[in-house]
């Protein structure tokens, strides 16, 4: 979740601490400007007071605040697409017109994603990949679908996914994963409360977690061992389809998919091939386009 909407929540604060998040909100980049007693005495509050507002938000204290704060309002003031990200099309379009606002959400939430996505992270993403046994995916409602996609893919070339679709059993099973394997967790906010158990879970077995979460520290990202970030642009309840967070969901478990293939390229599509010859031979088209190429 982002320190905007946290601060605009105002979950668990004491009346002096939402006097300062309303401040905070409308100085915007002139946070600059302040020190811990600046803010303090413009909002009639204490430092102490500020200092245990940035430590709720889940920062060590003011400088930590201020800085991702900063980096946070460098982000969003370029995310100004082709289309509103949360409401893309609107009761007076034609459906050819809500189409093709949607195809422009679509290209900007990729260009996003791809602007997120960092050269190290994605190399030790892959090296956490590349050297475990097994890869278990956690995550709640439409991203365990998402994660169904790289799952099948990943079998085809002979590395082992489970996801566990039983939400009552999450927290069971992750404390049955064997050394070896990794976890990789699936949230937006990076905030849900069962979520944040499962990863606490891995991080106390050494289990090390690939977390795939929304730009900023949250605490499932403070608990991973590397982190890649999804386009987040969206609001977390006010939009009438997730259409972007899920597209940058399931674009970086492709990209992680398609870094994996890489590493040993010929044998993984002999082995997709072999594969599909193997266990979809029922499958067929009269469609020369799709048809296997052997046909």
């Amino acid at each position: 979740m982002l320190i905007i909407e946290k601060l605009n929540l105002k979950e668990k604060m004491s009346e002096g601490e939402e006097s300062i998040a309303d401040f905070v909100l409308t100085l915007g980049k002139d946070i600059h400007k302040y020190s811990t007693r600046n803010i303090a005495e413009a909002t009639y509050t204490s430092a102490p007071t500020v200092i245990r507002l940035c430590k709720k938000l889940g920062f060590k204290g003011f400088d930590d605040f201020k800085k991702q704060f900063l980096k946070e309002i460098e982000y969003l003031d370029q995310q100004y697409g082709k289309v509103d990200v949360n409401f893309p099309f609107d009761a007076s379009d034609t459906m050819m017109r809500a189409a093709h606002k949607l195809s422009h959400l679509y290209e900007d939430t990729i260009h996003d994603s791809m602007s997120l996505l960092h050269h190290d992270d994605l190399q030790k993403a892959l090296n956490l990949i590349k050297y475990s046994h097994s890869i278990h995916v956690f995550s709640y409602g439409t991203a365990l679908n998402l994660a169904e996609s790289f799952k099948e893919k990943m079998l085809k070339i002979g590395k082992n996914v489970i996801i566990s679709n039983n939400l009552n059993y999450q927290l069971y099973e992750v404390t049955c994963i064997p050394k070896g394997d990794i976890a990789i967790i699936i949230s937006y906010s990076g905030e849900t409360v069962n979520i944040i158990k499962l990863a606490e879970i891995c991080q106390k077995r050494t289990i090390p977690i690939i977390a795939i979460t929304s730009f900023g520290e949250n605490t499932l990202s403070q608990l991973s061992s590397v982190k890649l970030t999804m386009s987040t642009k969206e609001n977390l309840y006010h939009n009438i389809g997730d259409f972007s967070t899920h597209l940058s969901t399931h674009l970086l478990l492709d990209i992680l998919y398609s870094v994996y293939f890489l590493q040993n390229y010929d044998e993984n599509y002999q082995n997709r091939i072999q594969k599909s010859s193997d266990l979809e031979s029922l499958r067929s088209s009269s469609n020369p386009i799709i048809s296997y190429g052997d046909e």
